[in-house]
C-alpha cells in the first residue's frame, strides 16, 4: 500500500516520532513510525505483481499515487478514455525513475505549509476515530515504551535462528514482529506478543471482509498476500511472511500449489517450523481477550444467594431490545417476570415482542426520553441489559464515527440508565447488569468503554453453543459470566439440525450471519450453505431461526419479507449465549414452580 506524507495526511498527530496516515486504495489510517517509510522514488523495489493482480485496493493505491505524483511532478499521460492504458504509462514512467524531472519533483508546492495549518486547526478528530493498518507485511503500531529498554531487537529470521540454532524459548520473542520485549502470550500458537503488536492483534483478529475470511493473518494480524484455509468450517488465512519465516522458506509457494489446503489451526497440532498451535488455544483467546485493557479494577459487589423462599419475581429494563431476546430467555428459563420494560425504536422489531409475547412486554420507545423520573415510576429494576448499536464502533465499517460520535454515543445512555439505577451502598438489594457489543472495535473505544463501566469485558463467541460464528464482548457483575461456555441438549451445534427437511447442509458452522444478505455466503467463492434438489440455496428464514436460538417463525410477523426478517435477526443475540449468561440468576429470583 501507499501513502504520502503531504494532502493524505489528515489529522496530523505527532506521537514520539510518528505519524497518522491515510493510506491510498481504501482510505484506511494508520499510526506509523515515519522513519520506516521508505521514499516515494522506492516504488519499483515495493511494487508488488502479485497484489497488483489479485487485489483491487492495491491496484486503486498504485493509481492514486502514481496520479498525484505526476500531478507534482507536471507529468502528463495521454488520455484515451482507457484507464487500463493510462495505468501502464504511469507505470512504465515509474518503472523508468519518473523523468525528466527525477524524484526531486516529488516536493509539495510551497503553499502547502499553509494548507496544512488549516486543516490541522480545523480538524476535529479523535483517537476514539483510529482505523487498523492496511494489510501490509510489517505492522508497527502503538505508543512505544515509556522505560527504557535495554532488550536487544530481533527480526523475525533472527528469532527463528536463535531458537532453532540457540535452543532459545519462542515464548521469549513476539512472534508477530521477534521483539524480545514481549508483554503477553500469543494466544492461538506458542510464542508471545509485543505491545504493539498485542494492540493490533486485539483490534483484527476478529475482523472479516466480505467474503467471510479474516482480513489479517491469524498469526502477525497484518500480511499483504494472504492463503487461505480451504475447511469448510474454517475462516482463518496465513501470511506469506509467516509461512515463509516460521514455517520455512517457500512454503508459501508450496501451499499455493495445494487445493484445499487446511491451516495450522485446522491440521493436527504438531510443530512446523518453529509454529506450533496450543492445545488450550480456544481458552487463551479468551483470557486474552478478558485481560488486555490496559486498566485494572476493583471487582465487583457480589451478592448472597437468595434463599428459595425469599426470591420473588423479576423486573428488568432493556435498552436497546431488539426483538425481546432477553424477554424470551428469561420465561424459557422458567424466571417469573415482574415487569419487562423495553426501549426500541424499530417498529419491526417492536411487532416481534408484541406479538410473540402477547403483549406483556412494555415498550418506552428512545432511550434518550427515559428520565430519572421514569426510572422511579417504573423500578426499581433488578436488571439492566442492553447492547448499543455496533455500525460506527465496528472495524468492518470504514466510515465508522466511533464511540463519541454518530450511533456510538448511544452508550452513553446505557451508561447513563446504569449510573442511575446502581443500588446505594447501604441497600443489599442485588443489581445485577449486562452490556454487550462487537469484538471487532477500536482498543480505544473498547478501553473507553472499559473505563466507564469499570470493568473489562469477557469473550464469547456462539460458535461453540449454535452453527454459526458470533463473537461479542460482555461486559457485566452477572454471577458466573467467567465460567467456560458449556453446550446443553436444547443446542443445535450442527448446521443440518436447523435445516427443513429435504434440505442438506454443505457446512457444519456458518460465517457470522450479519444484516446484509450476502453475509449466507461461505468463503472467497461465495458458495451457499445449503444445498436442495441439487442446486446451492440461501438459508430460509426458519433456519436462519434456529441458527440463532429461536422458534421456527419467530420473526414471522407483520408481512415481513425475507431481507427485513435477516436485519432483525443479523442485530440480535445468540439464545443460548444469553441463556448460559442469565442462567446463575435462578438463585437469586422467583421460577416457575
Amino acid at each position: 500500500m501507499f501513502c504520502t506524507m503531504t494532502e493524505r495526511v489528515l489529522a496530523l498527530e505527532n506521537w514520539c516520532g510518528g505519524r497518522r496516515v491515510e493510506w491510498f486504495g481504501d482510505g484506511m489510517y494508520s499510526e506509523i513510525y515515519t522513519e520506516r517509510l521508505l521514499p516515494f522514488a522506492a516504488f519499483s523495489e515495493c511494487f508488488c505483481k502479485n497484489s497488483y493482480a489479485s487485489l483491487p485496493t492495491y491496484k486503486d493505491a498504485v493509481y492514486q499515487s502514481l496520479e498525484l505524483a505526476g500531478e507534482r511532478c507536471s507529468k502528463t499521460f495521454t488520455s484515451t478514455g482507457n484507464k487500463v492504458e493510462e495505468v501502464k504509462a504511469m507505470l512504465d514512467w515509474a518503472f523508468g525513475g519518473f523523468q525528466p524531472s527525477g524524484p526531486e519533483g516529488f516536493a509539495p508546492p510551497d503553499s502547502y505549509d499553509s494548507l496544512s495549518n488549516q486543516k490541522t486547526e480545523s480538524s476535529d478528530s479523535s483517537v476514539s476515530d483510529y482505523q487498523p493498518p492496511a494489510k501490509r507485511k510489517y505492522v508497527h503500531r502503538g505508543r512505544p515504551s515509556n522505560t527504557a529498554s535495554t532488550t536487544q531487537e530481533y527480526t523475525r529470521e533472527q528469532m527463528v535462528h536463535e531458537v532453532t540454532v540457540k535452543g532459545k524459548r519462542i515464548e521469549d520473542f513476539c512472534l508477530s514482529c521477534g521483539n524480545a520485549n514481549i508483554e503477553i502470550f500469543h494466544p492461538l500458537f506458542e510464542g508471545s506478543l509485543c505491545v504493539r503488536c498485542k494492540e493490533n492483534f486485539t483490534e483484527t483478529l476478529f475482523r472479516y471482509d466480505d467474503d467471510g475470511y479474516q482480513s489479517y493473518c491469524t498469526v502477525c494480524c497484518a500480511g499483504l498476500e494472504v492463503i487461505l484455509c480451504g475447511n469448510t468450517s474454517c475462516c482463518r488465512c496465513f501470511c506469506k511472511d509467516c509461512l515463509n519465516v516460521l514455517v520455512g522458506p517457500e512454503t508459501f509457494d508450496k501451499l499455493k500449489e495445494v487445493d484445499p489446503w487446511s491451516c495450522y489451526v485446522c491440521l493436527p497440532p504438531k510443530k512446523y517450523g518453529v509454529l506450533k498451535l496450543r492445545p488450550d488455544w480456544s481458552v487463551r483467546v479468551q483470557e486474552f481477550f478478558a485481560n488486555n485493557s490496559a486498566f485494572e479494577f476493583e471487582p465487583h459487589r457480589v451478592y448472597p444467594s437468595i434463599p428459595a423462599h425469599n426470591r420473588r419475581p423479576i423486573r428488568v429494563l432493556s435498552l436497546f431490545d431488539g426483538i425481546a431476546t432477553g424477554y424470551l430467555v428469561l420465561k424459557d428459563l422458567g424466571f417469573k417476570v415482574e415487569r419487562y420494560i423495553a426501549s426500541e425504536i424499530c417498529e419491526d422489531s417492536i411487532a416481534v415482542g408484541m406479538i410473540k409475547h402477547e403483549g406483556k412486554i412494555e415498550y418506552v420507545n428512545d432511550v434518550r426520553t427515559i428520565t430519572r423520573k421514569h426510572l422511579a415510576e417504573w423500578g426499581p429494576f433488578d436488571l439492566l441489559i442492553g447492547g448499543s448499536p455496533c455500525n460506527d464502533l465496528s472495524m468492518v465499517n470504514p466510515a465508522r464515527k466511533g464511540l463519541f460520535e454518530g450511533t456510538g454515543r448511544l452508550f452513553f445512555e446505557y451508561y447513563r440508565m446504569l449510573t442511575m439505577m446502581r443500588p446505594k451502598e447501604d441497600d443489599d438489594r442485588p443489581f445485577f447488569w449486562l452490556f454487550e457489543n462487537v469484538v471487532a472495535m477500536s482498543a480505544h473505544d473498547k478501553a473507553d468503554i472499559c473505563r466507564f463501566l469499570e470493568c473489562n469485558p469477557i469473550l464469547i463467541d456462539a460458535v461453540k453453543v449454535s452453527p454459526a460464528h458470533r463473537a461479542r464482548y460482555f461486559w457485566g457483575n452477572l454471577p458466573g459470566m467467567n465460567r467456560p461456555l458449556a453446550t446443553s441438549l436444547m443446542d443445535k451445534l450442527d448446521l443440518q439440525d436447523c435445516l427443513e427437511i429435504g434440505r442438506l447442509a454443505k457446512f457444519n458452522k456458518v460465517r457470522t450471519i450479519t444484516t446484509k444478505s450476502n453475509s449466507i455466503k461461505q468463503g472467497k467463492m461465495g458458495p451457499l450453505p445449503v444445498s436442495m434438489n441439487g442446486k446451492e440455496d440461501y438459508l430460509w428464514c426458519t433456519e436462519m431461526e434456529s441458527i440463532f436460538g429461536f422458534p421456527k417463525h419467530y420473526t414471522d410477523v407483520n408481512n415481513m419479507g425475507r431481507g427485513q426478517r435477516q436485519k432483525l435477526l443479523g442485530r440480535s443475540w445468540s439464545v443460548p449465549v444469553i441463556r448460559h449468561l442469565f442462567a446463575p440468576l435462578k438463585d437469586y429470583f422467583e421460577c416457575e414452580s
